[in-house]
């Protein structure tokens, strides 16, 4: 086989493989417009008032703890039948934060428990597990500590629980307290908007699999049990828990009307952790159920949808090889051997670039309510981008490396300040964003002088982003000082107790 044979073949395979995805874009899309009517569900009567405990894992966020730890506090539900966990790990002064508000709130007659371990063992799912241990509710509702459970949350979810023997869990969709407060956020808005207003609305009106969220939700008690409990084997165990719930016949509800409010990471050290863990996550959990997607039991539907929660983080190392090889697929297109096959092919990376586009256009033109803000299409666009470097070694090391320690991402509050301490900052990988973008930048000059424009223009974004995620982690990583406006990220600050 001649090299550009062999070279067509694998670029081939690869726009193949974004096709797909793409298809699978549109189908949601054309799925959550023919679904609009079922946006909200009827709720059914509630008969009884079963005892909840709501969960509150924390792990040094002393800026947040006491904004979810009173929302929960005012979430109405008959006293006698609630409970609050506070979960508590961690090794800053947030400890000191939380037993003053715990003692506060117990002199009101609430029934709120501060519980320490003496270790992370199992990170968030070792800490969920032996809260559960420690109560006897029969439905468990779980916020991280940057979410603000609205009142009625409990009386908006727990009635389809009751309803429905076979129902594991209740998803509500995220909502973002400070998605305008920089580009940074916005562009994280749009990313998300796609899962939380589509993907999930789709998953579960049509039937199919989707995940646990591992917060904003409830799950049952017995459901939970009944397949073995948390697990920590992976970093994302609520998508491990998910699997599991749906192979022994539950099934879990979304709910996109209710909506809990969070925070977004407002700096980008703190996103990349954020997406690394879910990427290597991702890819854990593939390696641990992969045997799932080989038995005959499950639909292809679910299949397909087990695949792009957990594994779909794969197209950021195959959108690697697919730049790197560009420049070569550019030299074979000009000898002009192929016109025929160049044709098909640039047709078909042009429709997906759109099917893409419009996907997370609707969504997020879904979620504001109007076709406003669309101009964060281009910018969000970006840092998906952005994060080729950083998510393909996520991946890469879910598939092949340990488990690895699940690293919190860290919040302001309202406050407006961060604490990045504990975050990983690898400024090695952080340079090669850099050097990548560079190389890109050059394929993105070539294709311009080769009249490719709409190649350069697609590569241009993803050149953007790695130079805004890459410049903007060096500068903080050597300097450890505020970078930008692009990040408004504000230095370290160790706040009192």
């Amino acid at each position: 086989m001649e090299w550009d044979v062999l070279l067509l073949t694998i670029y081939a395979v690869l726009l193949g493989f974004f096709g797909a995805v793409s298809l699978r874009y549109l189908f949601h899309i054309l799925s959550f417009l023919l679904l609009r009517d079922r946006w909200s569900l009827k709720r059914p009567p509630l008969r009884r008032y079963p005892k909840v405990c709501i969960q509150l894992p924390v792990y040094n966020e002393p800026f947040v703890v006491e904004r979810v730890i009173r929302a929960a506090a005012r979430v109405r539900w008959p006293k006698e039948k609630l409970e609050i966990q506070v979960l508590d790990d961690s090794t800053d002064e947030t400890p000191l934060k939380v037993a003053r508000v715990v003692e506060e709130l117990k002199g009101t007659g609430i029934n709120i428990r501060h519980i320490r371990r003496g270790s992370r063992e199992g990170f968030k799912a070792g800490a969920l597990a032996h809260g559960m241990e420690l109560s006897d509710a029969e439905y468990f509702a779980i916020f991280d500590a940057d979410f603000v459970p609205p009142e009625d949350f409990l009386l908006r979810t727990v009635p389809f629980l009751e309803e429905d023997a076979k129902l594991a869990g209740v998803q509500t969709r995220w909502g973002f307290l400070n998605e305008d407060s920089s580009w940074l956020t916005r562009a994280q808005a749009f990313m998300l908007n796609l899962h939380f207003v589509v993907e999930q609305f789709v998953r579960s009106r049509l039937g199919l699999w989707l995940t646990f969220n591992g917060t904003a939700g409830v799950l049952k008690r017995s459901a939970v049990e009944w397949v073995g409990g948390w697990e920590s084997e992976t970093l994302t165990e609520d998508s491990d828990l998910s699997i599991r719930l749906y192979r022994r016949g539950y099934r879990i509800l979304y709910l996109p009307d209710v909506v809990v409010p969070s925070e977004l990471p407002d700096s980008v050290l703190a996103f990349k952790a954020q997406q690394k863990r879910w990427a290597k996550g991702g890819a854990q959990v593939l390696r641990k159920h992969w045997r799932t997607l080989l038995s005959p039991d499950w639909p292809i539907s679910w299949k397909a949808e087990v695949l792009m929660q957990t594994f779909g983080n794969v197209g950021y190392p195959l959108g690697l090889l697919l730049t790197f090889l560009l420049p070569a697929v550019l030299y074979v297109k000009f000898s002009g051997r192929y016109d025929t096959l160049f044709l098909v092919m640039g047709a078909s990376a042009v429709l997906t670039l759109l099917a893409v586009w419009l996907a997370f256009g609707v969504a997020h033109s879904a979620a504001k309510g109007s076709w406003r803000g669309l101009l964060a299409i281009p910018l969000g666009m970006a840092l998906i981008g952005g994060l080729a470097i950083n998510n393909t070694n996520a991946v890469l090391e879910g598939l092949f490396g340990d488990r690895g320690v699940f690293e919190r991402t860290p919040k302001a509050g309202e406050g407006g300040r961060i604490l990045t301490r504990g975050i990983s900052k690898n400024l090695v990988l952080s340079k090669l964003e850099v050097v990548f973008a560079s190389y890109l930048l050059s394929v993105v000059i070539l294709s311009s002088i080769l009249n490719q424009m709409i190649l350069a223009v697609a590569l241009a974004t993803t050149t953007f982003g790695l130079l805004w995620l890459g410049t903007a982690s060096v500068i903080r990583i050597e300097e450890d000082v505020p970078v930008s406006s692009w990040e408004w990220e504000a230095e370290e600050v160790r706040e009192a107790a």
